[in-house]
């Protein structure tokens, strides 16, 4: 035998003993939300063997590949371990591809696996994307054979949580960002202050942390990394000039006006005492949440009365030329906080609380979430060049007996803002033309206790997400039922609870 064809011979022999994958015939249903822009499958699925590895050349994602590791341990039960070479036992290969948008990502079931994206945050969804994708069968880990051309049509997706009304532990906290990760929710606000309590651990003003209800600064650093890890970025909110009678209670020589038996509900918009203060707070919550482009401030339901008659808001209005409109003066604070917040690199968002009247201009580079349209309707919002996150009343807020299911959420869409209550201008829909001003949606849950909190959201979250994903994609009603009953019960294996809210669930799904 020639010497050239005795060692093809061997080279196969070879390569055929360290196969560490095996087509097989039948291919798992691939059961995905978000669905994907583009799937083709191939027919037959990808089994991998127990010397099966992943890898990724970028330092940077061994977190990632990590995460996933334990993430398809609970998922599939089959535990894929790293490598740090490119071999022939590398069968899942992570990697960041330049050429793609930032949330783009593409994913490659044959022979191997090959996931890419834009950023490390499209890798992670990608990595959700072939999470869901994950069966056992047997003792081995399968997956349907595909290709997947992914990214979302809205920038903004995001999910709001009460930590202020409602007090959540670190670890339910931990919970959302695992559901917000598991169907590729970019923001978790969190709403950390209100009325009710003040739950973030000031170092400069200590006596505002509500006893019993507040986090240490290394459970909210542990938050940070641990949704960073997964793709998911924090929005802190310190709620101001409204909603803060925490603020009056702990500290009145700072932050109370002066008739506060009338008014403790509002910060003193007179005090530079108090503009110095919410700085120095801005500042403790910015350097926690670094990863945040955003901070939201609030600003809406403020509550004036008495405010004017304050010795130091009169001194203060003066100064600075406002005049006798509370309004003014309530207009000049939010721009004073939008300056605030840029000192930090953030930009500010707020709760439209402002109308479209005034003579001090609001900054069109704050981020309005428009909600109840009692002040400032989206379309003029729009109109009037602001940049515009919807979190309609209805379907998008989760609170006590105001939930909707899935499929009434599903047949709404981001430009539409409608209200139960039928005072409201948007008790009869508000339909605004598509724009790129409106860069996204959010859902809210209010008041949620922290036992009902997952339960209320885990069927709600994915069929709000398909919806803001796919802008024009729409899946028959019963498609996206199974689609969720399905990835609900992976999630249930993901995060070990499969708590559910009945009121969520429609035709058994």
């Amino acid at each position: 035998m020639r010497p050239t064809i005795l060692y093809l011979l061997i080279s196969l022999s070879l390569l055929a003993c360290d196969q560490t994958t095996n087509i097989i015939d039948e291919a798992p249903e691939a059961s995905l939300l978000p669905h994907p822009k583009t799937i083709q499958l191939m027919g037959q699925g990808l089994a991998l063997s127990s010397t099966s590895k992943l890898y990724a050349a970028k330092p940077e994602l061994a977190p990632l590949l990590e995460l996933f590791s334990s993430e398809v341990e609970r998922v599939a039960g089959v535990r894929i371990k790293t490598t740090q070479t490119a071999g022939t036992e590398a069968d899942i290969v992570f990697d960041i591809n330049p050429d793609l948008s930032k949330e783009a990502y593409q994913l490659t079931i044959d022979q191997r696996i090959q996931l890419s994206g834009g950023s490390y945050e499209a890798l992670a969804m990608a990595k959700t994307t072939l999470l869901q994708l994950a069966h056992k069968q047997g003792d081995q880990l399968v997956f349907p054979r595909c290709t997947i051309q992914d990214e979302p049509d809205a920038t903004y997706r995001g999910l709001m949580i009460d930590l202020a009304r409602k007090w959540h532990s670190a670890e339910s906290v931990k919970q959302l960002i695992d559901l917000a990760a598991f169907y590729k929710i970019k923001f978790l606000h969190l709403h950390f202050t209100d009325h009710q309590s003040f739950t973030f651990p000031s170092k400069s003003y200590p006596r505002l942390a509500t006893a019993q209800r507040h986090y240490t600064k290394e459970e909210l650093t542990e938050m940070e990394a641990y949704s960073q890890v997964r793709g998911v970025t924090i929005i802190p909110e310190l709620e101001v000039p409204g909603h803060a009678e925490q603020f009056v209670k702990q500290y009145p020589e700072i932050f109370a006006i002066e008739d506060t038996a009338t008014n403790s509900y509002i910060i003193n918009m007179g005090n530079e005492a108090a503009y110095e203060a919410i700085d120095n707070i801005v500042g403790e919550m910015a350097e926690i949440f670094q990863a945040s482009p955003y901070f939201h401030m609030g600003g809406d339901e403020a509550y004036f009365e008495k405010v004017m008659e304050d010795p130091q808001v009169q001194t203060y209005i003066e100064k600075h030329q406002i005049g006798e409109d509370v309004h003014e003066l309530y207009r000049h604070f939010l721009v004073r906080m939008n300056e605030i917040v840029k000192k930090y690199n953030k930009q500010m968002c707020v709760w439209e609380g402002f109308g479209p009247e005034g003579e001090i201009a609001i900054p069109k580079d704050i981020i309005v979430f428009e909600f109840e349209t009692n002040r400032y309707l989206p379309n003029l919002l729009v109109e009037d060049g602001y940049t515009v996150v919807n979190t309609s009343w209805q379907p998008l807020y989760v609170v006590n007996k105001r939930k909707w299911s899935p499929t009434t959420i599903y047949d709404w869409n981001m430009w539409r803002w409608e209200n139960w209550w039928d005072q409201a201008p948007s008790f009869t829909p508000i339909q605004v033309e598509k724009t790129p001003l409106i860069i996204g949606a959010q859902m809210c849950a209010w008041e949620q206790p922290e036992e009902s909190e997952l339960p209320s959201l885990r069927r709600r979250v994915p069929a709000f997400v398909e919806r803001i994903w796919n802008l024009d994609q729409q899946l028959p009603h019963e498609h996206l039922l199974h689609l969720i009953e399905q990835t609900d019960q992976r999630l249930s294996r993901l995060i070990g609870d499969d708590r559910q809210d009945q009121d969520s669930k429609e035709n058994g799904a």
